[in-house]
């Protein structure tokens, strides 16, 4: 009986132990982790300490506690069994869908975690409506987090997103023929068919095909079947290797940029397929743009603005562009590397869309890292779409 008490003794101190070490670590974080007060309840976001990076399947765990029920060694109670929701938005694009991502508990009592994946660097909120045992209300907490670019994680693994698209029956492309292109979006998980998807400006599916050089550009709307796949019909204008980027938000999931090579038969290029850094001026269709930054030295890593200055051949402000799929424009950027691709949108604000309209269309624009880029702005006038390429290298140089 003796020897049981001490046994007991024994374990009750590791058990002390333990969630003494437990506590010690929650409160370590408490000092760099954002956490917010709601009535007796303290909601703390717990963060990676190497951070959190853009493209990569992660959980961002939160802690629950009831600090009306407060141990001098343990800390607050966790509170178990609350059910939570989560919406995670990218404020600085707020055309871009949200994310609805899943939340489960941890092994902890009041540690949950949330299923999260952030399509590029930048900051992003984390809104959390959290419904607990016995309380007439939900409490409601928000955070916003700095996601970092992907490319900035080194020694990095290899990593699965969670869809990926996937041509059907790869088609035999010949330059100068129209071919039919169907594109299946899957999970990665389950390798079904995605069917389901948030609208983004107006569309469920953008299809940008590039040529691996560059030269070739086309921003496209493929039509959904019933099997949930997409098609598109195009006639290349030559041979060689192209670039297919699904841009797309499978439901709840928020936007997913998804890429598959395609090779095309045929001649080769007539166009000039050495990628050559070009004049911060161009005029296509009578619309004569200025590209400009606000940051002459680009950052790596940072969203930065980035401007299109848009005069007619009088060289007066463009003050009739119409909107195209919702916005005064968008703006394509590749890396030469073709691994690199951002989607985006003019800045949305009331000041922006001011702007936009006395024919100066800001986008916050973002490069994940240095090296040679292509950038596409599209605008529409006059119930046409005009495109103007520039081609710019970043390396902490001057625009």
């Amino acid at each position: 009986m003796k020897a049981f008490s001490v046994a007991a003794s024994v374990l009750r101190a590791f058990a002390v132990l333990y969630f003494v070490v437990l506590a010690s670590a929650a409160f370590a974080q408490s000092g760099k982790n954002p956490s917010q007060i709601i009535g007796k309840y303290s909601v703390e976001l717990r963060l990676p300490s190497e951070g959190v990076y853009a493209d990569e399947v992660i959980d961002i765990e939160f802690r629950l506690t009831d600090t009306s029920k407060n141990d001098p060694v343990l800390g607050a109670a966790g509170v178990i069994k609350a059910v939570s929701s989560a919406k995670v938005t990218m404020p600085a694009m707020p055309g871009m869908p949200s994310q609805t991502p899943k939340i489960h508990s941890e092994g902890v009592p009041g540690d949950y975690g949330i299923e999260c994946f952030f399509p590029h660097g930048g900051d992003y909120r984390i809104a959390l409506k959290i419904t607990i045992p016995n309380e007439p209300k939900p409490l409601d907490a928000a955070f916003t987090i700095a996601v970092k670019d992907a490319e900035a994680k080194k020694n990095r693994k290899a990593r699965v997103k969670p869809y990926y698209a996937e041509l059907v029956a790869n088609p035999n492309a010949k330059a100068g023929e129209p071919t039919t292109i169907r594109v299946a979006i899957k999970d990665t998980k389950t390798k079904a068919v995605v069917k389901d998807f948030d609208i983004a400006h107006e569309q469920i599916f953008h299809l940008i095909l590039v040529s691996k050089d560059l030269g070739w550009f086309l921003h496209e709307h493929p039509e959904q079947q019933a099997d949930g796949t997409f098609t598109y019909t195009q006639t290349f204008p030559a041979g060689g290797e192209y670039k297919l980027f699904a841009d797309v938000a499978p439901k709840g999931a928020g936007s997913q940029v998804l890429a598959v090579p395609l090779k095309v038969s045929g001649a080769k290029p007539t166009w000039n397929t050495t990628l050559t850094p070009t004049p911060f001026i161009a005029t296509v269709d009578g619309i004569t743009a200025n590209l400009d930054a606000k940051d002459k030295i680009l950052p790596i890593g940072r969203t930065t603005p980035l401007g299109f200055r848009l005069t007619d051949a009088n060289n007066k402000p463009i003050t009739d562009l119409e909107t195209y799929l919702g916005a005064f424009g968008h703006l394509m950027i590749i890396h030469q590397d073709g691994q690199t691709f951002v989607h985006s949108h003019p800045q949305e604000d009331e000041a922006g869309i001011a702007r936009s309209k006395s024919g100066t269309v800001v986008f916050d624009a973002r490069f994940p890292k240095a090296g040679r880029y292509k950038a596409w702005g599209q605008f529409q006038r006059g119930g046409k779409v005009i495109t103007i390429p520039f081609v710019f290298d970043v390396k902490g140089g001057e625009l």
